[in-house]
């Protein structure tokens, strides 16, 4: 499954980037959410998007929030994020994250974020 990996930072990339491989799917990159938009035209066959909170040019909540009135893509979002607060994790929850993980996080427990998405859909 082609993944969306949007994340400003190039070392969580490379790092989400080798666990999706060796998980068997194909991660695409983009640094922050106007990049995504643009990557996601490229690509229409992207399955899911795991999506960093804090980037600059427009974060991840403001992706979601344009996601939410543009509908631009309507496959599973998982943010990706070191925010743990409960008001946070709402709000993208409410702006239409499908769920959230916490970094670090480890193959395995990407893999049941992924599985589990994808088996809500």
């Amino acid at each position: 499954m082609k993944i969306l990996v949007v994340d400003d930072s190039k070392p969580i990339f490379m790092m989400v980037s080798q666990m999706l491989k060796e998980l068997g799917h194909d991660p695409i990159w983009a640094e922050e959410g106007q990049k995504a938009i643009q990557v996601l035209s490229e690509h229409p066959d992207v399955s899911l998007i795991l999506l960093d909170w804090n980037m600059p040019v427009m974060n991840g909540l403001e992706f979601l929030q344009l996601n939410k009135e543009d509908k631009f893509f309507d496959h599973p979002i998982v943010m990706m994020t070191t925010e743990n607060s409960p008001e946070k994790i709402k709000s993208a929850l409410e702006c239409g994250a499908s769920d959230y993980i916490m970094k670090p996080f480890t193959a395995d427990i990407l893999q049941s974020k992924i599985e589990m998405v994808i088996d809500m859909m």
